[in-house]
């Protein structure tokens, strides 16, 4: 039964090695079969598989579209594993060419038929030297060790193209151009020093044929400096060899712990925005614009014009050629007739070009206004100080949006060029026919086939700006989206803490609760169902109440605590349960009672006043 698993993995390994030899130039050098290149990588594949366990790869493959995904996968960590490597030998010959500008050598140039690239003398020289130490201190077996290593720390189908990666794989390349410059400013230093002291002998002693001899005794230095300084340079690119695992996995380790596919990490806003924060974007600017609107729009308008204005347009050119053949035939040209030719040439042409431009303006605007909805801010212009950091800006550079943007571009210049192009190949036979036409219809045609394509255009520029926008309104919606956090933290600034609310009500509630507790001394009866509810009434019997009034209720504790207060002050406490709980439910505190009570609660003052007779 033939393995899938062993041979997928063995596919996926061959694809990762592949790569990696693809970007390192130095196993095999130009010419090389490939044959012998795709057998050297499927022997040493065979070899690395017998380390790897695979024995889950099947259980995570549900479709052709993962099998595609891990294949890319694997071409991308092999490209950047190998990019990595074959920087530390362009870094070397980068350093030789750098001191050859100094030196002297940088006008003799080698092409090296290995890899079919030309390159100054040292800086060759300095490659091959790399190379050779290379394989002295046994880098192939490093290389070896790595990539297999690799598949521990990259498992088979696992991305390596993460933004952080990226950025991390920049830094690696500032760290070698560290290294280059390192290996070459002690001989860049000699030199400068040394064209100094010719120049200061060529001053002192004029005579001193510097420009004679300047040249062979920076040649000889530099010869002499650079064999002083092999050494210096092979421990430094020595320690890049070694160094090398540890540099994979320092990027390895970027890694984002939640992955998402290719560099577009993932995102924890998952609610919509507020209206509060909504509406300060828009104060702030904030809106969602699209480009391509304003562009296909001023299109439109540019057509429109060119279509209503064409006659004027030939005529005004008409004139003012008309108008600068006749000034050879001028008599007297004197400073008051070229100031008046230049005038005129002014006005003829602004009277051309500025209804154009003015129309197409006044379009431009329109058009933002209508997508900012008439939106003006106030906000200060800011210095952004960031934009002078290289990283923040190589971060941008590798965005989601600027990918959007950069594939939304190439989109719009392949169809208007397949546009242009089709248009050009069935209009081919009358452009080649204009010459023939008569004169005077040359500009009807001409505008004609201009209008034609324009047309064209401004159709498939319609269709991209509003597909644009939609997308534009709804990227805007997702960049203002917030977090859980940010929503419970706005709330707390524009409604105040929970906590606090919930505190400050609870104080109310006791200050309420003592209030209420005093009235009840002052109760002339308390009524209960007996357990549940109390509910005290005063009346005065003055006659200075038009009804009785409910100065205190509550139900279980509540109640509780009205009755052994009602008891503390020998308030009466009479049970009448339907009539305690309508007082309950329809009466609230310090309100007069409903009409229709007036009889239940009637007798009930009557017995307390009897009681009061009886007690006196």
């Amino acid at each position: 039964m033939i393995d899938t698993a062993y041979f997928l993995a063995l596919f996926f390994i061959f694809l990762r090695i592949t790569s990696y030899f693809v970007a390192v130039q130095i196993f095999f050098p130009s010419g090389t079969p490939q044959i012998m290149q795709g057998v050297f990588a499927l022997i040493l594949s065979l070899g690395i598989l017998s380390g790897v366990d695979y024995s889950n790869l099947m259980t995570s493959i549900n479709n052709n579209y993962i099998v595609v995904f891990y294949a890319i996968s694997e071409i991308m960590t092999g490209l950047i594993l190998g990019y990595i490597t074959n920087l530390i030998f362009e870094i070397v010959r980068f350093a030789g060419a750098w001191m050859d500008v100094h030196v002297g050598f940088s006008m003799v140039n080698i092409f090296d038929p290995t890899s079919r690239t030309s390159s100054t003398l040292l800086g060759n020289l300095s490659y091959f030297v790399s190379l050779t130490f290379f394989f002295i201190v046994d880098g192939h077996h490093i290389i070896i060790n790595m990539l297999a290593e690799s598949l521990s720390i990259i498992p088979i189908g696992k991305t390596i193209v993460y933004q952080e990666t990226i950025m991390g794989v920049i830094q690696t390349i500032f760290n070698f151009f560290t290294l280059g410059v390192k290996i070459a400013i002690p001989m860049v230093l000699i030199i400068v020093i040394t064209d100094i002291c010719l120049g200061l002998i060529s001053r002192t002693v004029p005579t001193f044929p510097v420009m004679f001899l300047g040249l062979p005794v920076k040649n000889i230095l530099g010869i002499i400096t650079y064999i002083v300084l092999l050494p210096i340079m092979l421990k430094l690119i020595g320690t890049a060899i070694y160094n090398l695992p540890n540099t994979i996995k320092g990027i390895v380790n970027l890694i984002p712990a939640v992955p998402v596919a290719l560099i577009f990490a993932a995102d924890d806003k998952t609610e919509e925005a507020t209206p509060k924060k909504t509406s300060e974007a828009r104060k702030e600017g904030q809106i969602a614009k699209s480009k391509d609107v304003s562009v296909a729009v001023t299109m439109v308008v540019c057509t429109l014009l060119i279509n209503a204005l064409w006659g004027t347009i030939i005529n005004g050119m008409k004139e003012i050629m008309v108008y600068f053949l006749k000034l050879p035939m001028l008599e007297n040209f004197d400073q008051a007739t070229f100031s008046n030719v230049v005038y005129t040439t002014i006005m003829k042409t602004s009277g051309l070009i500025l209804p154009f431009m003015l129309f197409i303006m006044i379009a431009g605007v329109a058009i933002n206004l209508i997508q900012s909805r008439f939106l003006i801010t106030k906000i200060k212009f800011k210095l952004p100080f960031k934009a002078n950091d290289p990283l923040a800006g190589i971060k941008k550079m590798f965005s989601k949006r600027s990918f959007e943007g950069l594939a939304k571009n190439v989109v719009i210049i392949a169809i208007v060029g397949i546009i242009t192009y089709n248009y050009i190949v069935k209009n081919y036979t009358n452009i080649l026919s204009i010459s023939n036409l008569y004169l005077p219809s040359l500009g009807n045609e001409v505008k004609n086939l201009i209008v034609d394509i324009f047309k064209q255009i401004c159709i498939v520029l319609v269709i991209i700006g509003a597909i644009d926008y939609f997308y534009q309104v709804r990227a805007y919606r997702k960049d203002l989206r917030m977090t859980k956090q940010e929503i419970k933290d706005e709330y707390k600034q524009s409604e105040g803490d929970p906590k606090i609310k919930a505190k400050i009500k609870q104080k109310q509630r006791e200050i309420g609760m003592r209030r209420m507790m005093k009235s009840v001394a002052d109760a002339t009866v308390v009524i209960t169902n007996p357990t549940h509810l109390a509910i005290a009434l005063k009346y005065d019997e003055n006659g200075s109440m038009e009804a009785p009034k409910v100065v205190a209720k509550g139900a279980d504790y509540i109640a509780f605590k009205i009755k052994t207060e009602a008891k503390e002050y020998d308030v009466p406490v009479i049970e009448n349960k339907p009539l305690a709980r309508l007082l309950y439910d329809r009466v609230e505190i310090d309100q007069n009672i409903p009409q229709d009570l007036y009889q239940g609660v009637a007798e009930i003052l009557v017995i307390v006043m009897k009681l009061k007779k009886k007690n006196n």
